[in-house]
């Protein structure tokens, strides 16, 4: 799927786009801005230079041209000239703005080369096999019918218009590409409800849909196509090349990767806005063959239009065109597929081996079914007033465009707030979340908003949950309103506390409060850390109407021990990252917690709000006691599925086989004397696997449905089926892949069993929540003997094609505190430690050599063991480090309270202070200050620091950006340890004299000592 923007709309089969997301095919905005900004400087500074001006224009010429309303050069194309009495008008169409502009011929440029590296920005659509409609009436028979028409009628465009205009995304799945126009279905996203646009049109009788053979003998003219059939294709072909300014014959594109089919594919689409006159001949169609390519090539030099192209090899675009459309050859492999002409035998098309031809045939019964399908149901629903039967074409719509609307879990029915202006904060806040360019609430955001504004309990589980927005905007707009605080004490101390796992994040939130609480009450946020020493959680004091603090587990504990008073007037207490909290603190957070309570239980606090707010990115039993024993009726959102199936109680099961044996691991999963109902269904990865399950399942005497996407005309039948009530001890399976998922919207299910492996967490989460109806709490679970066999289950077959994920499993089920087997421990200590081997020449872990522990080993990128061949102590001199006793030591650079970067001062010779002396003799003159042409990677450098010299070494070296911006160069100071960012021009050439001293700088750790509360990261008030 495309992002696109829509630029300007002719009708539904032709309207502009530009391709908008960050695949790697597409150019990327600051491309054409550089592009722009190149142009203008170029052409501004070159406006009197009469030689860059055409010496004649004609029609289809590419050029550059002014344009009066950008107030800037653009590329373009004339499309037709009038003359006039002191100057030619030309009519030009801007290809990267989509826009037809007049231009006086004093503002047409030649077009350089240069500036035509990049594709044509604007890219023409049409909406893929939907062809226009009008109404025909016949006053003889006084009868009316909608028939097919060659121009779009005004209504349908305006209809089509309005779509797009009501839209907040637009995106296009590439069917075909026709010369210069990309064939698509169009998905329009309309107040969170995507739409076919093709579907759309047909279904209110504005468009019919036509086959892709019909597609093509509709167009007077017929002209060259290709059909995208498969995804392989679509992820390597770069769209943008289909509308590549093509100036010389034989250069390779920019962007191609290096393979015949896509320089192929280059070479083959030509396109019609290519200048007369340019270098290089067009040729017949600019197609070059590869040698590799066994094609029948004699029909291309029998074709009459190749006679005539050797008499004529300068012709208008008109012939070009038609010769880009009569002759263009393309290939067959990489998943298209060639539909051949009746008149035309498929031998003179392409050479095709004989065992290839049932697969030709294959795939195009298969698209004639699927537009056969949807034939049907326009039959089926003519009258577009009648949408009660347009489900099957939603339904289709749903396949086509494989995206799962997003899902959440909830615990008390919320009304999620879809946009901002809708949502329940202050207009104050709103005002400044627009300033900020907040795009509107995210998935989580709609659902956790309403329930913590109305100040209830409210735990949020998302994979956004680290973010702060998630709980901010609610709590500042209850702190706004004093109204429902009037019954506390009136004395100085905070009505909201947020907790963070560490001082970084604190630090952060902190920074948010200040930005935010100045656009309205006010709100003196502070930031508390305080130390060990009992004397500061003493002697600290709030300033006068502090009503939120930001802090951490062992901070706020230290000063609820010492001034608990403090703490009377609390009434929300946010707990960021929650998860995270409870596993590095879980102690302490249980005494915070025990302590509010305590403070909530007094009489005169009852009219007060008294809330728990827990956000966080994984569900763990230890929020599971937070609700069961610290929260009132508590609102839970779970928007990430793989944890919502932890909090509804889904048993994990793992079953180790190899691939081979997976066929039979699944009977031995199956349940075939179940005491309750049964269903369960089968993930597969394709459709031949589907196929094969379904095979295997039904020869063990268990009823098994299927569904793929090549069955979505069986999709009412299998819903019949499994929503049939099943008697006590019966068991439906279910073998289907994962694209069926929203379109089945199955929510029932019992059991689901992954026997191909999930490609992702948000695909398995997908899968878990099929048995979304009966996930429960733990609260609301009985106990194992009355769940008996009510409980639903995942079963993931792991193979040896998994390994790289078994960490990442394991992980998964010591959450779900499943029954992990003592195999799966095993083969991930082995994935460990190759992972691990892989490592040998990464450096050490920073936090191993400071801390001797390294907190995550399993996601940490560096080593974890000494390499002796880099870790050996080097020598500063012709004597090696001292390796005990007392030394005299110059810190220089100093990084953090235990770790920093210095030199060793020997007692009885200096031997840096001599080179530092001979540097600075050397460079006082200023003739050998001599700046380096050609920078190295790790090479040795002077470099000048006012009245000092510095020996340097190059780390890294920047892309060059901008033409006529400095080049900047990261180095290390190898006499001091330090590293800094320089411009290229500051390195000096150092002689060899000064390369034999080895670098003096040495790194030291203070051992022994660590940050206090469980920190990894030194706090910036210890480090000064």
């Amino acid at each position: 799927m495309l992002e696109v923007l829509v630029l300007k709309i002719e009708d539904p089969g032709c309207f502009w786009v530009i391709i908008k997301g960050c695949s790697p095919f597409l150019d990327h905005e600051v491309d054409y801005q550089k592009l722009n900004s190149a142009m203008n400087d170029f052409y501004n500074s070159m406006c009197q230079d009469i030689e860059i001006k055409p010496l004649m224009l004609e029609e289809g010429q590419v050029c550059v041209v002014y344009c009066q309303e950008l107030k800037c050069w653009c590329r373009a194309v004339i499309k037709s000239i009038v003359s006039s009495a002191d100057h030619y008008l030309a009519e030009c169409f801007l290809v990267d703005f989509a826009k037809y502009i007049p231009v006086k011929s004093k503002n047409i440029r030649v077009a350089v080369e240069t500036f035509m590296q990049l594709p044509y920005r604007a890219k023409k659509f049409r909406l893929y096999c939907t062809k226009p409609v009008t109404l025909h009436i016949d006053f003889c028979e006084d009868s009316a019918e909608i028939v097919p028409a060659k121009k779009w009628d005004s209504a349908a465009v305006q209809y089509f218009q309005n779509i797009l205009k009501a839209t907040t995304q637009v995106e296009a799945k590439l069917c075909a590409v026709e010369q210069d126009t990309f064939e698509v279905y169009l998905y329009a996203t309309i107040e969170n409800e995507k739409v076919c646009v093709n579907d759309d049109l047909v279904a209110k009788n504005f468009a019919r849909y036509v086959s892709p053979k019909e597609n093509k003998n509709v167009d007077s003219v017929e002209k060259p196509r290709l059909n995208i059939k498969s995804t392989s294709f679509s992820s390597k072909l770069n769209p943008a090349l289909t509308l590549w300014p093509m100036f010389l014959q034989g250069k390779d594109s920019q962007g191609v990767e290096n393979s015949h089919g896509l320089t192929f594919l280059a070479q083959s689409l030509q396109h019609p806005w290519r200048p007369k006159g340019v270098v290089g001949d067009l040729g017949p169609s600019a197609v070059i063959l590869d040698k590799n390519k066994k094609c029948n090539m004699d029909s291309l030099r029998d074709s009459p239009k190749k006679k005539s192209e050797k008499k004529q090899q300068h012709i208008c675009l008109k012939d070009v065109n038609k010769c880009v459309e009569s002759s263009v050859y393309w290939p067959t492999k990489r998943g298209i597929t060639i539909y051949a002409e009746p008149d035309i035998p498929a031998a003179s098309v392409l050479c095709q081996k004989p065992n290839e031809k049932p697969l030709r045939l294959a795939e195009k019964k298969e698209h004639n079914e699927k537009n056969g399908c949807v034939k049907l149901l326009q039959f089926l629903n003519p009258d577009p007033l009648r949408t009660d039967g347009l489900s099957d074409l939603r339904q289709l719509q749903k396949l086509r465009s494989s995206s799962q609307q997003p899902l959440a879990v909830l615990r008390n029915k919320i009304e999620p707030c879809l946009s901002i202006d809708t949502s329940p904060l202050s207009a104050d806040l709103r005002k400044a979340l627009q300033r900020n360019k907040f795009p509107g609430p995210s998935h989580a955001e709609s659902y956790s908003w309403p329930p913590i504004a109305r100040g209830c309990d409210v735990v949020v589980i998302s994979h956004c949950g680290n973010d702060p927005l998630l709980y901010l905007p609610p709590v500042l707009t209850i702190l706004q309103t004093g109204g429902c605080y009037k019954s506390l004490p009136s004395r100085n101390g905070p009505l909201a506390v947020v907790v963070c796992p560490g001082w970084k994040k604190a630090q952060f939130i902190f920074e948010l409060l200040e930005d935010y609480s100045m656009s309205s009450k006010p709100l003196h946020p502070v930031l508390l850390t305080i130390g060990l020493h009992k004397d500061e959680a003493k002697n600290m004091k709030l300033p006068k109407g502090c009503d939120i603090i930001v802090t951490t587990p062992h901070s706020l504990l230290r000063l609820l021990k010492y001034q608990s008073l403090l703490f009377l007037r609390l009434c929300h207490l946010i707990l960021d990252e929650v998860e995270v909290l409870f596993s590095e603190a879980h102690e302490e957070m249980f005494a915070i917690l025990d302590n509010l309570k305590k403070n909530i239980d007094v009489e005169e606090r009852e009219s007060a709000p008294h809330q728990i707010v827990a956000v966080g990115v994984h569900w763990s039993r230890h929020i599971e006691q937070l609700v069961k024993e610290f929260m009132n009726d508590p609102y839970v959102v779970v928007t990430a599925m793989e944890e919502a199936a932890l909090y509804g109680g889904v048993q994990q099961v793992v079953h180790l086989c190899l691939e081979c044996e997976k066929t039979s691991t699944l009977l031995q999963t199956l349940d075939f004397t179940p005491s309750q109902a049964q269903k369960t269904l089968i993930f597969t990865g394709s459709v031949a696997e589907t196929e094969i399950v379904c095979k295997v399942v039904e020869s063990s005497s268990i009823f098994c449905l299927k569904m793929h996407k090549e069955m979505v005309l069986n999709l009412k039948r299998i819903l019949e089926q499994w929503k049939k009530k099943l008697s006590s001890g019966s068991h439906l399976v279910l073998a289907l892949t994962d694209d069926c998922i929203p379109l089945l919207a199955i929510t029932d299910a019992t059991c689901v069993i992954h026997f191909s492996f999930p490609s992702s967490p948000k695909v398995f989460g997908g899968r878990l929540y099929c048995m979304s109806d009966h996930f429960q709490s733990s609260t609301e679970q009985g106990s194992p003997a009355e769940q008996g066999d009510k409980k639903t289950k995942s079963v993931l077959l792991l193979t040896e094609r998994n390994a790289c994920h078994t960490v990442g499993v394991l992980r998964y089920l010591e959450r779900a505190d499943a029954k992990i087997p003592s195999e799966l421990y095993e083969f991930t200590a082995g994935v460990l430690e190759a992972k691990e081997d892989k490592k040998a020449r990464r450096p050490l872990c920073l936090y191993l050599k400071a801390f001797g522990f390294c907190k995550d080993k399993r996601i940490c990128p560096n080593r974890h063991h000494v390499n002796p061949e880099m870790d050996t102590p080097r020598k500063l001199s012709n004597q090696a480090l001292p390796t005990f006793g007392y030394i005299k030591i110059i810190p220089f650079y100093i990084s953090n309270a235990t770790h920093y970067f210095g030199r060793i001062v020997d007692k009885q010779v200096d031997l840096y202070s001599t080179l530092n002396a001979e540097m600075n003799e050397y460079f006082k003159g200023n003739s050998n200050k001599t700046s380096v042409e050609k920078v190295e990677k790790f090479g040795l450098y002077g470099l000048a620091e006012k009245t000092l010299f510095h020996r340097v070494e190059v780390l890294e070296m920047s892309q060059k950006e901008d033409a006529w911006g400095p080049d900047r160069v990261l180095v290390k100071f190898i006499d001091e340890g330090r590293t800094g960012l320089i411009t290229r021009d500051q390195l000096l050439r150092l002689p060899e004299k000064f390369h034999a001293l080895p670098p003096q700088a040495v790194e030291f750790i203070v051992c022994r000592v660590k940050p206090a509360d469980n920190e990894v990261e030194w706090n910036p008030k210890d480090v000064e």
